[in-house]
């Protein structure tokens, strides 16, 4: 399990790297947190350090412009980690009670293809049974990546967060 913890982290941390230089416009900072003790049976909001199947881990990722210039179209890519899955309906932008802090005016889509494609619930993949194409609607726990596209110009010093929450496979 720490090994998932510190592949979780590495992902993480090289994706919070993005932005940081000041040639880069946009600085990309990430939080995770407990937020389901499988262990205890209890929510938790405890920032994350290890972990164990059946946890409930949040993702909190942080965009800020810090160029002179606005920018169009944001987009923002949160990984679904290898040995999680996503939980249903956790994402800003679906419809749930959102925190006073997201940013809930965004197009959100999902891909199944580790970010190759990505597109708006529900995901349909395509198979073939019987000689014949048949079309399989996908389960959110096969999800692979998150991606909110922000509509409006996103000017300098502005801050967008967005979150989403993965559960660890037992």
């Amino acid at each position: 399990m720490r090994r998932i913890v510190l592949m979780i982290l590495l992902i993480f941390g090289l994706l919070g790297a993005t932005g940081i230089s000041n040639e880069e416009p946009v600085k990309v900072s990430i939080e995770s947190y407990k937020v389901w003790d499988s262990r205890s049976a209890t929510a938790t909001f405890e920032v994350l350090e290890e972990v164990f199947p059946g946890d409930e881990i949040m993702y909190v990722l942080s965009y800020e412009n810090v160029s002179d210039f606005a920018i169009q179209g944001l987009q923002m890519v949160g990984i679904i980690p290898e040995g999680t899955f996503y939980i249903k309906g956790s994402a800003t932008g679906e419809k749930r009670e959102h925190f006073n802090w997201e940013t809930v005016e965004l197009d959100l889509l999902f891909s199944i293809d580790n970010g190759a494609s990505f597109a708006k619930p529900p995901l349909f993949v395509e198979e073939m049974i019987g000689g014949m194409t048949v079309k399989r609607i996908v389960n959110p726990a096969t999800y692979t990546s998150i991606m909110w596209v922000y509509a409006k110009d996103f000017k300098p010093l502005d801050i967008l967060k967005v979150c989403y929450r993965v559960k660890v496979n037992e």
